[in-house]
């Protein structure tokens, strides 16, 4: 029997709490304030239901469609017992704000180990002018169910740790909570109850690897490393191959202050253009594969002329050969100049021998387009792409589309009995293919140590803690993912090039 204390009684200081003295968001009101007690509580029995059904012409009765369960009201009678008109205002203010919150957290000192959810609803009248009143208090469940304190936490213990048994003792289903920490890269975990009801996380159809075109650079050459043995001399195939030109001359490396630089020690004799040149083959790429559908071309040059009487020309070639195996200039950039009384000269623009593009520049020291700055030619399918300095120029040429590089070259030259360039120095080469055929490690929705979990009561899908719906499969079963009073089961899966990842459920028994 629940000790009986009379409204004359005072509680005694340090006394046992009452049987159903309520504890609100973990607080006992006994313990908060002096002179409260509670007396006894209704609303926590039997919980009432609404039925559907739907009556059918003259039939008796109806037929049974559906019930559910409709919100509780708790009403908690208690006494406050003060010795003072002051002290009982200062408790009926301590009072007020302990019952102002909403979705409070209830639990009875009967039941400590379940809880309801309930917000402050109606309050009933106390006698007026006195200190020793009683009065009630009413709480209000929109969720007329009861919840055990203590959240229980499974991992998989049939078909090799995959498959959760959940022994439930709860009188009305819940909705668990399903995760899994990645221990390697993953495409989609996923979750089966004994009713083929699914959730799942990520893409089942997510590969750990597919085909893929890498970049790799084959020729990166620094010019302090230059070998003549590493290049053909003399066989390149200039911007304008219709043009009389002599392939003549020599090079070798030289400094130019702190730079280690390529640069003609003779130019040979002839008329019209001429002068030495080198050549390389694209080499074979990791896969094998020698040629280069995408590429990337780069370089550093210096162009200077110093004078207005010298004429010259750099150019800086990539190759491809026609179904007759004929080398032709594919993608070409020339630095030249051919005009006395001038310091200009222009940098050309080429696609299969044809020029496309035009710039003017002063060939001195420190311009910013011809004086040891880096310049590239790139090639992506159809679209060829000329970097001078920092300036892009873009053509589209759908009849290259698949060509491939098959050389690059450099070759500088004068015009005729005239002065070449002060200045004709190449620091540095180098040919990127994006064309290397292999595996690529893609980027999967998990990784080593990442946790998804999928909350099936609020369907809200959590990636390392934060939402993350977009993970979500559309078709997921949420509403009917539940635990049934009794034995439930529970499947897991996951991608199946993966190592298994580690799964847990978690739960909270409700009761009606």
């Amino acid at each position: 029997m629940y000790k009986f204390i009379d409204t004359n009684e005072t509680q005694e200081t340090g006394s046992s709490l009452p049987a159903e003295a309520l504890s609100i968001n973990g607080q006992y009101i006994e313990n908060l304030i002096s002179g409260y007690r509670t007396l006894h509580v209704s609303g926590r029995e039997l919980l009432g239901s609404e039925i559907s059904d739907l009556e059918i012409g003259n039939s008796d009765g109806s037929r049974y469609q559906s019930k559910k369960y409709l919100p509780r009201t708790i009403t908690v009678t208690y006494q406050l017992l003060t010795a003072s008109d002051a002290a009982f205002r200062v408790a009926f203010n301590k009072l007020n704000q302990i019952l102002d919150v909403e979705e409070a957290q209830l639990v009875f000192a009967d039941e400590p180990d379940m809880y309801f959810i309930g917000t402050k609803a109606e309050v009933g009248e106390v006698t007026p002018g006195s200190n020793k009143v009683i009065g009630e208090i009413e709480f209000y469940c929109t969720d007329p169910f009861k919840y055990s304190m203590e959240e229980k936490e499974l991992t998989p213990v049939l078909d090799d740790n995959l498959t959760f048994v959940v022994d439930y003792d709860g009188t009305y289903p819940c909705y668990p909570r399903l995760s899994a920490e990645a221990n390697g890269d993953l495409g989609f975990v996923a979750f089966i109850n004994e009713n083929a009801k699914i959730i799942q996380i990520g893409d089942p159809e997510e590969a750990d690897k597919e085909t893929a075109d890498f970049s790799e650079a084959l020729v990166d050459y620094q010019m302090q490393d230059y070998d003549s043995a590493d290049w053909t001399l003399n066989k390149a195939v200039p911007v304008d191959a219709l043009n009389s030109w002599t392939h003549t001359g020599t090079l070798a490396v030289k400094q130019d202050g702190s730079r280690y630089v390529l640069a003609p020690t003779s130019y040979g004799g002839a008329s019209g253009w001429h002068g030495p040149s080198i050549t390389m083959q694209v080499p074979a790429d990791s896969s094998g594969h020698a040629g280069a559908k995408n590429f990337t071309f780069e370089w550093i040059c210096s162009v200077v002329a110093a004078d207005y009487i010298r004429m010259g020309d750099a150019e800086f070639l990539v190759t491809a050969k026609d179904s007759g195996g004929r080398r032709y200039n594919l993608a070409g950039v020339a630095f030249f100049k051919t005009e006395y009384g001038t310091l200009n000269g222009a940098i050309g623009m080429y696609i299969n021998g044809k020029e496309i593009g035009l710039i003017s520049a002063p060939f001195i020291e420190g311009n910013a387009l011809v004086d040891y700055k880096m310049h590239s030619i790139q090639k992506f399918g159809s679209t060829i792409t000329f970097n001078i300095a920092g300036q892009k120029y873009e053509y589209t040429r759908p009849e290259f589309e698949d060509v491939e590089a098959v050389e690059i070259s450099v070759i500088l030259a004068q015009l005729g009995g005239n002065l070449g360039f002060y200045k004709n120095n190449v620091e540095w080469l180098r040919f990127t293919s994006h064309s290397v055929a292999g595996w690529k490690d893609v980027p999967n929705k998990l990784a080593n140590g990442d946790v998804v979990e999928a909350d099936c009561q609020s369907g809200e899908i959590y990636f390392n803690g934060v939402p993350a719906p977009e993970l979500g499969a559309l078709g997921n079963d949420w509403e009917d993912f539940r635990l049934n009073p009794g034995r439930n089961q529970i499947t897991c899966a996951y991608s199946s090039w993966g190592e298994q990842p580690d799964f847990k459920l978690k739960y909270r028994e409700v009761y009606i």
